[in-house]
């Protein structure tokens, strides 16, 4: 049953300068010029973080303004509060994600059984895809966690990605690692001990979000037709969900998105692992990690960077925000994830690597091989 369906393709209308348009032109003929073959079996995998309830890897539609030539402030307006929230957007960043084709904005919105479901914006890299969508007209009973019951997501009418969603709990991670709400301030929690979650906005709407991944695969996402089907909503407890409201709410839209990573060779061993660390790509969302070498532990996983350290001091290990993947790539050995946040690649000084856990020690007292890339 479809009702007031409602499909758009939206295009991006955002002035950019010249230089940035011939950048994109030479990314998206390098793009097509580069279709591999042969790829190695990908082995995703989400590693569990410090912050409850974050099941991410989504999808990430990339859409953008629709028709109309629209100011860089009223571009500012059209941000998705809690995306900005989670990926700890800050001014700068907004003006830099739009102005280099990243950040693109959408009108595309279906309404179904009094809920209405809108696409805001997304954020698209090489290799991951960002986005948030507004849900309105629902009533969240407190202490509830909202779900759609099922979600369907096919860019190009291909479904072979990774992706993972939910709805923003106003949670985030701080520097360390550990679970905050997005103003700073520790968390809160009920006489029975459940954290306190904040899903319902001022306006007394609610946001999805959601990540795309395809770690293996360059510009994958980027100008890509995009298809979602969100269908039924209601709450979930303990992976048990119980259906609420019958409907079905589907969007078309194309993605936006842009070439913008920076690539770092290094050269550094890791210890006495066996492994050596040849280049970390690094993009304002997201981190790749190639490695030379054969593991001395056969068993054990390739390490993935899960901190950074920027120029200015400032230390953060808890960076995985998103789908990860570990594959080789010819003699590499590559893992790949999207961050909890957004960053600027140029300010990055050095990667941080875990070394084996410190069996008494636990997360708290986790040691790194930090490695300079800078």
């Amino acid at each position: 049953m479809k009702k007031n369906k409602a499909m758009y393709t939206l295009q991006q209308d955002i002035k950019i300068p010249n230089i940035v348009e011939t950048k994109a032109d030479q990314t998206f003929a390098r793009i097509q010029a580069e279709a591999k073959t042969g790829k190695e079996k990908i082995i995703v995998y989400d590693k569990k973080i410090r912050s409850p309830k974050k099941k991410y890897a989504v999808l990430a539609m990339a859409a953008v303004l629709a028709v109309g030539t629209v100011s860089v402030y009223a571009a500012y307006t059209n941000w998705s509060k809690g995306l900005k929230e989670e990926l700890r957007v800050t001014d700068d960043q907004q003006e830099n994600l739009q102005a280099n084709g990243m950040a693109a904005f959408s009108d595309a919105s279906a309404t179904d059984a009094g809920i209405t479901v809108s696409a805001q914006q997304s954020i698209t890299d090489n290799y991951y895809t960002y986005l948030s969508f507004k849900v309105e007209g629902y009533h969240l009973e407190d202490g509830k966690q909202p779900d759609f019951e099922n979600v369907s997501v096919t860019v190009d009418e291909k479904q072979d990605f990774s992706s993972g969603a939910s709805f923003y709990s106003g949670i985030v991670s701080d520097n360390d690692g550990m679970a905050v709400y997005a103003d700073g301030s520790a968390l809160e929690t009920t006489e029975d001990g459940k954290t306190i979650e904040h899903y319902v906005m001022d306006d007394g709407s609610m946001e999805y979000h959601m990540v795309l991944a395809k770690g293996d695969e360059k510009g994958y996402f980027i100008g890509k037709k995009m298809h979602v089907e969100f269908e039924n909503l209601g709450t979930v407890d303990k992976a048990q969900y119980t259906p609420d409201i019958t409907g079905k709410w589907e969007l078309d839209m194309t993605l936006g998105g842009a070439d913008t990573s920076t690539i770092i060779q290094t050269g550094e061993q890791l210890g006495d692992t066996g492994l050596t660390l040849t280049s970390v790509e690094l993009s304002p969302i997201s981190i790749r990690a190639a490695y030379d070498g054969t593991a001395a532990d056969q068993e054990a996983e390739i390490p993935m960077p899960t901190g950074l350290v920027f120029k200015d001091g400032t230390r953060i290990e808890g960076i995985y925000g998103g789908p990860g993947a570990e594959f080789t790539e010819g003699s590499q050995h590559i893992t790949s994830f999207a961050l909890d946040r957004v960053i600027d690649p140029d300010q990055v000084a050095a990667v941080l690597i875990p070394k084996t856990s410190n069996e008494t020690g636990g997360e708290n007292n986790q040691e790194y091989y930090e490695i300079a890339i800078q």
